[in-house]
Order: structure tokens, then sequence, then C-alpha cells
């Protein structure tokens, strides 16, 4: 007997897929000048000077050095950026993600990111949530809990619950080592659909697919946080992103999970 007659979406979260208009999808906005007095962010690599283009630091005998070319100078920050994403992914199957995206960043002009590993990693990120408030434990216990003779499930009967939960993100102390917080870190946009729901008896399998969006962007807010203006890394980062004349698209990465459930119903 089918539970649902359909793919049944449970959960969407408020803020939109796609949504380019947000400000950490945003390129080529902020003018030097604001970048250095509002953002402090005058000298932010010990390359290259980004609004002049010239080597950061001159032995006075080689003061003649000439200018790199705009796309000389953006490989070079892009080089400093990989070469200093180690400290937030040295171990584990994701480490490499981090060098990925921005090689992803630096050569696709912001076109969406996939990667089988992202896929990985949010199914292993949701299997290993154990507290009652996760995801997975409200579906299990809302399908467990529904009487199938009396009435047709619908999302009404997990959004309440789903609103309330602790949906999987990558915010563990083990994610800052591991590369994924740095790759993902908070996941913007969340779907959660039951993809099809079989009942044997009082036996149930449940057919369970998350598909989720984050931003590989820096927002202003970001930026003027003390921990993210203080570390080199983000600088870089931000000023690839944000200034006019540099203008390095971000992009949406897409990654997704799907879980089969088993278990009794208990009416």
């Amino acid at each position: 007997m089918n539970g649902i007659d359909s793919k049944l979406i449970i959960f969407t979260t408020k803020k939109r897929f796609n949504d380019i208009n947000a400000d950490d999808m945003q390129s080529g906005d902020i003018d030097a000048d604001t970048l250095k007095k509002h953002y402090h962010l005058g000298q932010v690599s010990t390359l290259i000077d980004w609004t002049t283009f010239c080597p950061s630091y001159k032995h006075p005998s080689l003061s003649s050095i000439p200018a790199v070319s705009r796309e000389k100078a953006i490989a070079m920050l892009y080089d400093e950026l990989r070469s200093q994403s180690h400290v937030f992914s040295f171990q584990g199957p994701y480490q490499g993600l981090i060098k990925d995206l921005f090689n992803h960043m630096q050569r696709n002009n912001g076109r969406d990111y996939q990667h089988p590993a992202m896929n990985n990693a949010y199914k292993n990120l949701i299997l290993t949530d154990s507290s009652p408030n996760s995801t997975l434990a409200i579906i299990k216990k809302a399908i467990e809990q529904f009487d199938f003779r009396k009435s047709k499930l619908i999302k009404e009967h997990f959004s309440n619950d789903l609103y309330n939960s602790f949906l999987p993100k990558y915010t563990r102390w083990k994610d800052w080592v591991n590369g994924m917080g740095i790759a993902v870190h908070g996941i913007n946009s969340t779907e959660i659909s039951i993809e099809s729901l079989i009942l044997q008896g009082n036996r149930y399998t449940a057919v369970v697919k998350y598909r989720a969006q984050d931003h590989f962007g820096l927002d202003r807010e970001d930026i003027l946080k003390p921990q993210f203006n203080s570390i080199a890394f983000f600088r870089i980062w931000f000023v690839l992103q944000r200034a006019k004349h540099l203008a390095q698209k971000p992009f949406f990465t897409n990654f997704e999970a799907t879980i089969t459930l088993t278990g009794e119903n208990n009416v």
C-alpha cells in the first residue's frame, strides 16, 4: 500500500533557492576607496597590491619592478587563497574541496557547482545527527504516529515541527578542520521531500530526499566581523569578489542526499 500518491514536499526554508539578489552573490560592486576606508582592506596580500597590481613588497634595489596585468594579479591572489586554505582544511576526505571551489570560481564565471564529495558529506551530516530535534527524527516520529486509515499524509503533518528542528549545518568543530566548514558552513536553502512511502502491514519504508544550496561568496556583514576582517584569507576573498576592477563571481553550490527510513507505524 502506498502511503502517499506522489512525491510530497514536506519542508522548504524561507530563504529561497537561486537567490541572485542576495548580498553574498554580488561581485564588482564596491570601489577601491570604500574597500580601504570602510572595510579596512588596504593591504590584503603579501604578494600583490590589489589596487595597483604592483608587487606588495619591493627591495630598494628592485624598485623598478613593473606592475603585472590584471589577469596575473587575479591569478596571484587566487594562488594565495589556495595556499592559505590548509588552515581550515587539513584532514579527512573533504580537505581538497576548498581548493577545487576556488579553482571553479576562477575559471567558471559564476556557474553552479556540484561535486559527489559534497553529496557524501551532506548525507553523513544528516545521518550522524542523533539529536531528538533532528529532521530525520521528526520525520520518523510523524510517520510512526500517523493514522493512515483515517486521512492522507500531507505537508502540514511535518511542517511545524520541521521549522523548529535543527537543520543540517556544518558548524561542528570537526567541520573546521575537515574542509566542510569553510566549503559550505551555513546552508542557505533546504528542501525536504518524501519521494515514496510504502506500507506493508504496520511496517513502512520511506525514501526521503534532502536538496540543499549554499552561496560560495562573502557578504558585507561577513567581512565587517572581526573574526573575518582580521584574517588574510577572508580579506583576499572579499577583495577578489567585490572590488570593481577584480569582480570575481560567486556561485551556488548544490548538493543532495537520499535516505531510506524503515520502521513500524504504531497507530
